[in-house]
């Protein structure tokens, strides 16, 4: 079985699942037709009987009864072909119901197929050329059922969107996709002046976007027309080839190379008085996120700026983001023919590297510590995450070895990594952090006492995120609180609850989280060592507050909530609570002669889960590229819908990219 199989299985289903949803409209228009001949056979059955009132009236004509008994003939007649049509249409109404139950078991069959033969090749997600493949089966958006292609339980979900729930189809958020969202996210948040000629083009398109018109045809015209000349420069020009059709939107876009585009996209979207701008990554499938909401395009400046200066910022930030992503896709592909003419003039230098690096890897892997083959069972089934998948600071720092990195604590992007050799030829393996906010001091400080992994280094990276790399606590030595058993925790909870008061009184610094998966446990002879670990919300006694997504199954203690201030006791009773629940889950597992489980469960946003927390998520970051398409009309959920439609004009190979 191969992926070429697996690609015949997945374009089948997909054809069943088109025959479907056409034998269903044609069950539908039967349902509509037969009412309407129902009604037409009632009117029939009337007029019979009306002319069988005029037949028995007295002193009738001879030609008169032979029009009435010709009339009557007719009318038994209509009604005959009328019936004879209901049953026909009837007749085949069951037909189409056989045929769909025969589509739907075939359906299973080949979900069944598709879902088995994936496990075997090891896929958790489409390929690529599946992928697109299922995209170019399907219908025009506005006639697709997107709720079914989201919630398709064999392909995953068609757009990577957030909808309708993170879990379901979540993909890498634009910040960690590639540096350069990360860049275009901190002007739009910045208070960076912006120039006159930007505020310029940002009030006629306030203008453009107020006035009113017949279709959404002149609206694209005046929008193209104000937008090229602002955009384009010397890296970035028009396309105007590679469209799925003459009458789909968009139809025109700004980018670096029609004939080899890339994968990153800024779409500014113009819908009627609004404007808004999302970044869009080929990462396996299709992910688009928000980088602004709705602006209003009105024009209400010069009496305020305050719909003005935001469209602005926007159109500020579309052209920075354009020109960054157009350079670095040029400097990847001068390095990509660099390295190929490389290849060609030493093909023999080039497999004598190649088997060099194969070697050293091998041998890596097999001086590596034999710990790790524990850690890696100890990490709840982890998987790997290759390169492609990864967000951008680790796919793209040499420190790490890619093919090492496992995703551990999904959707907090936390990672375990290996290192690359150093000049001695050391490695070593680390946990990789990324986060919006952490307290470097509070960790810092905290690890001073030996109460927290050593920070090996820290990282501000673009779009307000920080990169935090410390010290791997090796499995199966160190484990978290959560996974200790009922008689090893009675001895552990003790020296927790020491150690934590000692960090309190030693540095004044509240954790903020402190629940049995955030604190780390290792056996001596004699007693527990504990590190603490995830200080997002750590800080000063008093001063750090808790931020606003508080995961609602968690027992937090009463005075904790949004922007309110972390307490000692906060520290402690949550602790306490915790424990709590997991003892009196355990009772009640017991009870019911079930096993206990490892521990509360977090779920949700609200809660920074621990470093020894297992994702099977696999995102993916992408090389540099670019585009910017203006979609003239409506999008609705997760598709364009109404006058046209996007589609792909051809399946890209992998690693390729999509035109719109």
């Amino acid at each position: 079985m191969t992926e070429n199989e697996l690609k015949k299985l997945s374009s089948r289903r997909r054809e069943i699942e088109r025959d479907i949803k056409k034998l269903l409209e044609d069950v539908a228009k039967i349902d509509r037709t037969i009412p309407g001949i129902d009604d037409e056979i009632s009117q029939v059955v009337s007029e019979l009987n009306l002319t069988a009132v005029e037949l028995r009236i007295p002193g009738l004509s001879t030609d008169v009864k032979a029009q009435l008994r010709t009339k009557e003939q007719q009318l038994r007649t209509e009604k005959a072909q009328l019936r004879t049509k209901e049953q026909q249409l009837r007749t085949k109404e069951q037909q189409l119901r056989t045929k769909e139950e025969q589509l739907r078991r075939e359906q299973e069959q080949l979900q069944t197929q598709e879902a088995q033969l994936r496990a075997a090749l090891g896929q958790t997600v489409s390929s690529s050329h599946v992928y697109l493949d299922r995209a170019l089966l399907m219908d025009p958006p506005s006639k697709t059922n997107m709720k079914r292609e989201q919630l398709d339980p064999v392909a995953g979900p068609l757009i990577q969107n957030w909808r309708p729930t993170q879990d379901k189809s979540s993909g890498l958020l634009p910040e960690l996709a590639h540096p350069t969202f990360g860049e275009v996210v901190e002007l739009l948040d910045s208070d960076t002046e912006v120039d006159q000629a930007v505020i310029d083009v940002a009030s006629q398109l306030c203008c453009i976007g107020a006035d009113l018109y017949q279709n959404e045809a002149q609206l694209t015209k005046r929008v193209r027309g104000l937008l090229l000349p602002f955009l384009e420069d010397k890296v970035v020009t028009t396309v105007e080839s590679g469209f799925a059709g003459n009458k789909v939107s968009p139809d025109w876009a700004l980018g670096d190379s029609p004939e080899n585009p890339t994968n990153l996209f800024l779409i500014a979207e113009v819908i009627g008085p609004h404007a808004r701008l999302s970044a869009v990554a080929w990462l396996n499938r299709v992910t688009i996120f928000p980088l602004t909401p709705l602006l209003n395009l009105l024009p209400a400046h010069p009496v305020t700026d305050r719909l003005l200066m935001p469209v602005a910022r926007m159109l500020a930030a579309l052209r920075a983001g354009l020109r960054k992503l157009a350079q670095d896709h040029a400097t990847a592909a001068v390095r990509t023919a660099a390295e190929h003419e490389v290849a060609q003039a030493g093909p023999a230098k080039a497999e004598d590297a190649k088997a060099e690096e194969a070697e050293a890897e091998e041998a890596a892997a097999e001086t590596e510590d034999a710990e790790t083959a524990e850690e890696l069972a100890d990490l709840l089934e982890a998987k790997p995450v290759s390169e492609e998948k990864l967000p951008w600071p680790i796919a793209m720092d040499a420190r790490y070895r890619i093919a090492t990195a496992h995703s551990l604590a999904a959707p907090n992007h936390t990672y375990r990594v290996g290192l690359a050799g150093d000049d001695s030829g050391r490695e070593g393996v680390v946990a990789v952090k990324l986060c919006r906010s952490y307290s470097l001091a509070a960790h810092q400080r905290w690890a001073d006492l030996g109460l927290a992994p050593k920070i090996l280094r820290s990282m501000s990276l673009p779009g307000g995120w920080l990169l935090v790399e410390m010290e791997w606590l090796s499995a199966p030595q160190w484990r978290p609180l959560s996974k200790l058993s009922k008689e090893e925790l009675d001895e552990a909870q003790c020296a927790v609850q020491q150690a934590l008061e000692r960090a309190h009184t030693a540095t004044g610094m509240v954790h903020g989280d402190v629940r049995p998966p955030n604190c780390l446990m290792r056996r001596d002879e004699a007693s527990w060592e504990v590190r603490f670990v995830d200080f997002e919300w750590a800080g000063p006694e008093g001063e750090a507050t808790y931020p606003a997504c508080l995961n609602p199954d968690i027992p937090w203690p009463e005075g904790v909530g949004y922007r309110k201030q972390l307490q000692r006791e906060h520290d402690i009773k949550l602790l306490a609570a915790t424990l709590a629940a997991r003892g009196a889950a355990a009772a009640s597992a017991a009870s019911t002669g079930t096993t206990a489980g490892r521990g509360r469960r977090t779920r949700g946003r609200g809660a920074v889960r621990s470093l020894n927390t297992t994702s099977s998520s696999g995102h993916s970051a992408a090389p540099p590229g670019i585009a910017v398409v203006f979609a003239r009309h409506r999008i609705a959920g997760i598709s364009w819908r109404q006058h046209g439609a996007i589609s792909w004009t051809r399946p890209a190979a992998p690693g390729r990219r999509l035109v719109w």
